[in-house]
């Protein structure tokens, strides 16, 4: 499903989303908490095409987190926000919410730094429709725009 409205960029996360009266957890976090669901972040210029596909036509983003443990070296803070996020999908799937998507460019892993961080909220809802593996084997997920 295509988007019903046209996304307006603006520089920076935190101010994207004050847009719809929520806040980002920190700054590094992947998912933003409403009252009743989620925010998650999609970065569609990111570097690995292959672990970050969004597909406009379509209205999907299918995203995959490698495997994070702090046994393997990764930091503590980056384990829990993908332990955060594996919840948050998870909790999304098994109640069948109805969730928001941020979509991101110009981060650390992107494609086009050159203008900084930019995110626009997509106005439609979005569900997770897929998620296997686990964050210690690397897990994936899929949302899909319903509405």
């Amino acid at each position: 499903m295509k988007q019903t409205k046209p996304l307006v960029y603006i520089k920076g996360l935190k101010a994207a989303l004050k847009t719809i009266n929520i806040e980002l957890r920190d700054q590094y976090s992947w998912i933003a908490k409403t009252e009743n669901s989620f925010v998650f972040t999609a970065e569609i210029d990111h570097i690995d095409k292959q672990k970050n596909k969004y597909s406009h036509k379509d209205g999907t983003f299918h995203k995959v987190v490698e495997p994070l443990s702090v046994q393997n070296g990764v930091a503590q803070t980056t384990v829990r926000h993908a332990k955060e996020l594996f919840d948050a999908v998870s909790l999304a799937l098994d109640s069948e919410l109805k969730c928001r998507l941020l979509f991101v460019k110009g981060t650390k892993y992107s494609t086009n730094q050159k203008d900084g961080v930019r995110a626009a909220i997509d106005s439609d809802n979005w569900m997770v429709r897929q998620l296997s593996g686990s964050v210690e084997e690397e897990f994936s997920f899929v949302l899909e725009r319903v509405e």
